[in-house]
């Protein structure tokens, strides 16, 4: 289970993966980097660098779990928190051919790993040997692409939408005693009274 910061270990764990893998097999002649951002950090972009971004732009409960009761795990504790997150990868170049060329590539990397394990996430996020996080297309129309586009201000780029789903979000160490659930109090008047009792 990840800790808070789990969120951009995902965004930034990804791009680092991309970014190996464009090493390793690159677009020839395409200089490329692969980084994740926030909403804020669009402004900066002019799309003069081949870039390839990563942007959060929305979360949502996983659609499975999210109906769960609350406390099913031993001790009434309550389940974890658990997420899916939607992603927005846009190209950024000054050519077609890197638009297109860093598309073509960054869909294919990405249908050929499906599965993120804790091996692509950064280190003190949390997240433990079992964590697993798919990662599927999500069908963006060009209605939602406008939309999007017209509130993150710059010029609209050719983009991708993906989901992340099951990122598993731990919550607040809870304490290990049972919970009070009764309390037996007595008053009286007497003070023999209340001395035998203690006895």
């Amino acid at each position: 289970m990840a800790s808070v910061t789990g969120l951009y270990a995902i965004t930034s764990g990804l791009a680092q993966v991309l970014s190996r893998a464009y090493q390793l097999h690159p677009i020839s002649g395409i200089s490329c980097k692969f980084e994740p951002l926030g909403i804020s950090d669009l402004k900066k972009l002019d799309g003069t660098d081949a870039k390839v971004t990563l942007l959060l732009y929305r979360i949502s409960h996983n659609e499975h779990l999210r109906n769960r009761p609350p406390a099913t795990l031993p001790l009434g504790k309550p389940v974890p928190l658990t997420v899916n997150l939607h992603l927005l990868i846009s190209v950024w170049g000054d050519t077609a051919l890197k638009e297109q060329g860093l598309l073509a590539w960054t869909m294919r990397e990405l249908h050929q790993r499906p599965v993120l394990d804790r091996s692509v996430f950064a280190d003190g996020s949390g997240f433990g040997a079992g964590d697993l996080v798919t990662l599927s297309p999500e069908e963006l129309s060009l209605d939602d692409l406008s939309k999007l586009w017209q509130v993150l201000v710059p010029p609209l780029r050719p983009s991708l939408g993906y989901v992340a789903r099951n990122v598993v979000l731990d919550l607040d160490p809870q304490p290990d005693t049972q919970p009070v659930v009764a309390t037996r109090i007595a008053l009286t008047d007497d003070a023999d009274a209340v001395v035998e009792a203690a006895r």
